[in-house]
């Protein structure tokens, strides 16, 4: 496997030899390597680097074209008028890390997978309204939909990757979420996946058989060092190179590194709070509603983050054509009114110490996030703050990420639904369709990612007529529309927009942080250092 021991082609004339090893330290573990079944940050950030995927969006927010030859439009004859036929042509000199080419079939196997009943994939949005796939050659593949899904480009085969047929044939069904392919993957993109050992360190070697520009790297290592602490004190050593996501608190110090150069990128994560509605008290949308009125996010901005992070009010980024401006007044701080929710909901603190009661119990909630993740913990304990001195006692309760983003199979928290209130970063893509997949009753856990389990027939109607609805000006009094709703219902409770620091040498070219799911390895392909003059 990989792309040692081939034959020299004659491509390998024009690319220049991979230089150079890059270590990078991330907090995170990925649980496994497969986005269509766990896509959590750190997964996303590995799998960019073996995987290759039907588009991406670059550093500027827009749709470009990586597996296939370009994204599919109604002017250039991919899509059909009325939306519903899209037609997609593979590269033909893509190829798997294996040796086998990619073709048109490992396209339709992957929405297979992605269909399958037994397969308990992230979400099938999209996929589910796939009525057949057609492959006319090994290199084209046609997807006819049963109704228009106005994001189905921007969306299918940009989270997930297409996987090969050839190796996972046989793990079509109830297998699937146990492949051991998932720990040791074949991909196709500018990276061979070579080694991982479990709790330390996950080993990349350069494809030379790469389809795309590069890569210029000889070798990726990604090192998982759960303390922020001693990510930094292994830079100032040496011992890595870089590092992804760093902890705020650990700004001053990265500034000061020698060789290193610190990047603060804006992203579309969304640090947040799911609010579980099956909950016997979250239930009750007073009680959601007091919650958001009660959380004081300039507060949680200028402790945490010393203002680097900024106050999120809604799903939808700021910067972003489809944010609702009345988001910032319905989700605007006001303790006094969320008082008055708690008491109409009838809990009141009849004992006088400091705790609302209802029926005899106590106003208390769980709150749960990742643990070593300073930040997150400092942000529960600022929320507790809050939180009582509107009578709402809150305990902590955490988990390892592995355990809270596992998968349904693997009785992941948040997919079980074991959880209270969870605290985690989600990110907003920048076409508002796939909130469907967020918050509507046909996504609900193990369909999806409706983690917050909201049952709203209004929002439920409101997102699909989204998803079908192609023309601007109506799909943007749509998301007006949900912004309100989402406000009003309070499934989740927006804290605050991520600002991502990012550590890298000075002597890498072309890091291009990028703010949106395809995250900052997109473009991996195309790092190399700086060549040193002689």
């Amino acid at each position: 496997m990989g792309s040692g021991g081939r034959r020299p082609s004659p491509a390998d004339s024009a690319r220049s030899a991979p230089r150079g090893r890059l270590v990078i330290g991330m907090q995170q573990e990925p649980e496994i390597l497969n986005e269509a079944v766990n896509s959590m940050v750190a997964s996303v950030y590995v799998c960019n680097l073996i995987f290759s995927k039907f588009v991406k969006y670059d550093e500027r927010l827009e749709l470009v074209p990586d597996l296939i030859e370009e994204v599919p439009t109604v002017e250039n004859g991919g899509v059909s008028p009325d939306h519903l036929v899209y037609t997609y042509r593979i590269r033909k000199n893509a190829r798997w890390h294996d040796g086998a080419p990619v073709t048109s079939f490992d396209a339709k196997f992957s929405w297979e997978v992605m269909v399958h009943p037994d397969i308990n994939v992230e979400t099938r949005q999209g996929w589910d309204i796939v009525e057949r796939v057609e492959t006319p050659d090994s290199h084209t593949v046609v997807f006819h939909l049963r109704e228009v899904y106005a994001n189905f480009a921007g969306d299918c085969f940009y989270d997930e990757s297409v996987l090969p047929r050839h190796l996972l044939a046989g793990e079509l069904g109830r297998s699937f979420q146990n492949a051991a392919f998932h720990r040791r993957p074949v991909g196709s993109g500018p990276f061979v996946f070579r080694t991982w050992v479990p709790g330390s360190h996950l080993v990349l070697a350069a494809n030379r058989d790469y389809y795309g520009e590069g890569p210029f790297l000889e070798e990726i290592v990604i090192k998982f060092i759960p303390d922020g602490n001693a990510l930094v004190m292994q830079l100032e050593t040496g011992e890595i190179h870089a590092v992804d996501n760093a902890p705020n608190s650990l700004l001053a110090v990265m500034e000061r590194l020698d060789g290193a150069r610190l990047y603060r990128n804006p992203a579309l994560f969304n640090e947040h709070l799911d609010l579980n509605c099956e909950h016997s008290i979250l239930s009750d949308v007073r009680v959601r509603r007091a919650l958001a009125l009660a959380t004081d996010r300039r507060e949680l901005s200028e402790k945490i983050y010393g203002g680097v992070w900024l106050p999120a009010y809604g799903d939808d980024h700021p910067s972003s054509p489809y944010y609702n401006p009345a988001a910032e007044r319905l989700w605007a701080f006001d303790p006094a009114k969320a008082k008055k929710l708690l008491a109409a909901a009838g809990w009141i603190d009849r004992d006088g110490d400091g705790v609302r009661e209802k029926d005899g119990a106590p106003l208390r909630l769980a709150i749960s996030t990742t643990t070593g993740n300073l930040n997150r913990e400092r942000t529960e304990l600022v929320l507790r703050e809050q939180y009582a001195r509107v009578g709402v006692a809150l305990e902590i309760r955490n988990y390892h990420p592995a355990e809270l983003y596992a998968s349904w199979d693997e009785g992941g928290v948040l997919r079980r639904g074991a959880f209270d209130i969870a605290l985690y970063a989600v990110l907003t893509p920048p076409d508002p369709a796939t909130k469907d997949g967020s918050y509507s009753e046909t996504f609900v856990p193990p369909a999806g990612q409706n983690f917050p389990r909201i049952r709203s027939g209004r929002l439920t109607r409101l997102l699909a007529e989204g998803s079908r609805t192609v023309e601007f000006a109506a799909r943007k009094k749509i998301y007006d529309e949900v912004a309100v709703v989402l406000a009003e219902e309070a499934p989740v409770i927006p804290l605050l927009w991520v600002t991502q620091l990012d550590c890298m040498p000075a002597s890498l070219e072309n890091y291009r942080p990028n703010p949106t799911q395809s995250g900052d390895t997109w473009n991996a392909n195309e790092w190399r250092f700086r060549e040193v003059a002689r």
